[in-house]
Formats: structure tokens, C-alpha cells, sequence
């Protein structure tokens, strides 16, 4: 195994991990409304073109594109991770691809329109290391040393 794909396996690992807890709004879960995690997600949309610009060129070797994306249903908010999805006429369309564990309006593999405000966060691959992905940094105050570790071990900007 080299060690782009080792890489990716440790940070799948830990992203399960961490999802597992968001769902359940245990620990390691940062509301929205929390100042960093605020500006986290702020800085990720705002730097949303750059992520755009690496998925449609792929100019670098860029790969395993990611999505973050909130859902909010009567007051509740998940936020789900999706590799699959699309970007037509300055549209973003997005596969729902795990079951929801507190919102109710979507279900496992919908097709959704997602307005920009609501994608949280992106991340991509380069160089065997993870591009985006500002809003894990709200979480690391929250996580076991060792994940926090693992996780800066493969972030390009930690």
C-alpha cells in the first residue's frame, strides 16, 4: 500500500470516527453557532471557488473530492459528507450518502439542490495531503490528542 492510500485510509478512519460523533452531537461536535466554528465555515465558503477550480482542472493530480454540506430541518442541523455530486450552471447538485440521524427531510441517496450557504466545508487530495477541511481545526480542542495528530499528519494546512 503506498503511502497516499495509507494516508487516505487513516483519515477515512478518522473522519468515520468523528461523523459517528457529529450525528449523535457528542463529543467532538461544534455547533454551528460557535465563534470558531462560524469563521471555519465562513472561510470555507469563501474559499468554495478554489475548490471548484481544482475539481474542474485537476491540474495538480487533485483527487478524493469531498463536500460538507448542512441540512436543516425544523430547528435541527446535520451535516453530511458527500463525494458524490455535480456542479452545472453555477448549481450544485449533491447525493445524500449516508442515513440521517437527526434530520428527517432528507434519506440515504437523495438528490438534492444545495444552495451554496450551505456547503460547510470541502476538501481534496494533493500531494498526499488534504486541502480544505477548515472546519475540523473548531474540533481538535475537542478530540483525543491521537486524532488530532493523525488528522494534522495529513492536512496541508493544519
Amino acid at each position: 500500500m503506498n503511502r497516499a492510500s495509507r494516508t487516505a485510509l487513516v483519515l477515512t478512519g478518522v473522519l468515520l470516527i468523528l461523523l459517528t460523533a457529529c450525528e449523535k452531537r457528542d463529543k467532538g461536535y461544534v455547533e454551528d453557532s460557535d465563534p470558531e466554528m462560524a469563521a471555519a465555515i465562513a472561510k470555507a465558503q469563501e474559499t468554495l471557488p478554489q475548490f471548484w477550480q481544482a475539481f474542474e482542472q485537476r491540474a495538480r493530480g487533485e483527487s478524493n473530492f469531498v463536500l460538507v454540506v448542512r441540512i436543516t430541518d425544523k430547528g435541527r442541523i446535520e451535516h453530511f459528507h458527500t463525494t458524490d455530486f455535480e456542479r452545472r450552471d453555477g448549481k450544485t447538485t449533491v447525493t445524500i450518502s449516508n442515513a440521517p440521524k437527526i434530520v428527517a427531510s432528507v434519506k440515504l441517496g437523495d438528490h438534492i439542490e444545495m444552495p451554496a450557504a450551505d456547503i460547510t466545508d470541502w476538501s481534496y487530495m494533493r500531494g498526499g495531503k488534504y486541502v480544505g477541511m477548515v472546519t475540523m481545526k473548531p474540533r481538535f480542542k475537542h478530540m483525543p490528542a491521537d486524532q488530532v495528530e493523525a488528522l494534522r499528519k495529513v492536512m496541508a494546512d493544519p
